[in-house]
């Protein structure tokens, strides 16, 4: 068993979300449409969650869903996303 909190797995899945597809968007206008559809995102799912009366609304879910999108962003700007092209050609 792995002891991680709560906020760092908000983290993780939000940042491997968005990495994820800023290797897959090749065009640099849509962007800025992904980060902001991956935040309203996980913000909704968090209003969602505090009406369910079995799961609860936490802000601090939501900034640690918008960090991770944020952070997962930067992978956009190293050389990964020509990485996965290579080898997606090559395959």
């Amino acid at each position: 068993d792995l002891e991680v909190g709560d906020k760092t797995m908000h983290y993780l899945v939000y940042f491997s979300l968005s990495a994820g597809f800023m290797v897959l968007v090749q065009r640099q206008s849509l962007i800025v449409w992904v980060v902001a559809g991956l935040i309203a995102y996980g913000v909704m799912l968090e209003f969602l969650q505090g009406l369910t009366g079995y799961r609860m609304f936490e802000v601090y879910d939501m900034l640690a869903n918008s960090i991770g999108v944020l952070t997962g962003t930067i992978i956009r700007f190293t050389p990964v996303p020509v990485w996965f092209r290579l080898v997606e050609q090559r395959l």
